[in-house]
């Protein structure tokens, strides 16, 4: 129940302008949105840095209705990778497929994603694209394999969450690709994902006794003390 509120609330532009305008909210929300700039984005990225943290920075935005909007992500990605090469942070970044214009043509976004893919390889960084809702599982992975193909500035996320990702994950290994795992926050259907707590978690762990040893640079992601402690043992036996 709470995930779907969240999720539609969301997606609520009125939500959003009360969340930034009110004292109190806008505070909560600083603690997961580093600003609404790049230039706060930055300084974050920083104060993180100076306490032996590494960052993934995303341009915030998701489903864009229009090739100009997709085109003006692509251009703030340049940016940020730019940026982060001129202050020398240790950051990469992280995208939404979406957000580049996947809804509106899947040729088109690839496009985008390659010329991101160039400025990151050229500023020798790392594109991470994002996982969305499994109506854009198949897709993301298959652009991201293509792209793998030609550079290797490029991984992408897998969740746990999911019936499919054992096999995705085998999948993405044959080329190369760097995975960050994560257990998914999507509403889903039983009939693509686990619903109880316990199976998810299980997944997680085997997913992560096949990331570990596989000679990758990978990114284990979560809050749950119990995965942390998970990873820990299977990188300790390893």
């Amino acid at each position: 129940m709470l995930r779907s509120t969240l999720l539609k609330l969301s997606q609520s532009k009125s939500f959003s302008s009360w969340v930034t305008s009110n004292n109190k909210t806008r505070t909560t929300a600083r603690r997961f949105v580093a600003g609404e700039g790049l230039d706060e984005a930055l300084a974050a990225a920083r104060v993180c840095n100076d306490h032996g943290m590494m960052v993934s920075l995303d341009y915030l935005g998701e489903n864009v209705s229009s090739t100009d909007d997709a085109q003006h992500a692509r251009d703030a990605y340049l940016e940020v990778f730019d940026k982060i090469a001129e202050q020398r942070l240790h950051a990469n970044v992280s995208c939404k497929l979406t957000a580049l214009g996947m809804d509106l043509s899947a040729e088109f976004c690839e496009g985008l994603v390659h010329s991101i893919v160039e400025r990151a390889a050229a500023t020798e960084n790392f594109l991470r694209v994002d996982m969305e809702g499994s109506a854009y599982t198949e897709r993301t992975i298959d652009l991201v394999k293509r792209v793998r193909s030609q550079s290797p500035a490029i991984g992408t996320v897998i969740q746990a969450y999911l019936y499919r990702s054992e096999q995705d994950v085998q999948d993405l290994l044959a080329y190369g690709c760097r995975i960050r795992l994560c257990k998914g926050a999507y509403k889903e259907s039983p009939d693509v994902a686990f619903e109880k707590k316990a199976d998810v978690d299980a997944n997680y762990v085997r997913l992560i006794g096949l990331l570990l040893p596989s000679g990758f640079y990978h990114g284990i992601a979560t809050h749950d003390p119990r995965m942390i402690g998970a990873t820990i043992r299977c990188a300790a036996e390893k």
